[in-house]
């Protein structure tokens, strides 16, 4: 019995020793969380509604396919509607940057360049755009 919970105590202590430094991987950095994602909002005084339909001709002129404007569009536009400016990335490096200013989508492209894109108005959109 002693010889089963020596074993015991030896195979907890091991899995221990494994474990601890593994911990280590996990954060709670909010900094690193952050970027790991794929779309990050960024704070600008204009958050603004953009229509999709804006976002996805934006997208497109920037050079992101068809399938990345549908899994990173509405992440996109969720930033721009609640923090008026947005960053993607792929691979840790940054694809494009959206802000809101006035009735304008700035946005710049690491392969497109910089443009704007003049905002429509949403539909339901009382801010008088």
């Amino acid at each position: 019995m002693t010889a089963s919970l020596a074993i015991r105590g030896w195979r907890l202590s091991a899995t221990a020793a494994c474990l601890l430094p593994l911990l280590g991987c996990a954060t709670l950095d909010r900094s690193i969380a952050i970027a790991e994602q794929v779309v990050t909002p960024i704070t600008l005084e204009d958050p603004a509604d953009v229509s999709a339909y804006d976002l996805a001709e934006a997208m497109l002129m920037a050079g992101f396919s068809p399938e990345q404007i549908v899994r990173d569009g509405p992440a996109v536009r969720n930033a721009l509607a609640t923090s008026g400016g947005a960053q993607v990335r792929y691979n840790h490096m940054a694809e494009a940057l959206f802000a809101v200013h006035g009735q304008e989508l700035y946005v710049t492209s690491r392969t497109r360049g910089t443009f704007t894109q003049p905002l429509r108005l949403v539909i339901g959109d009382s801010s008088g755009r």
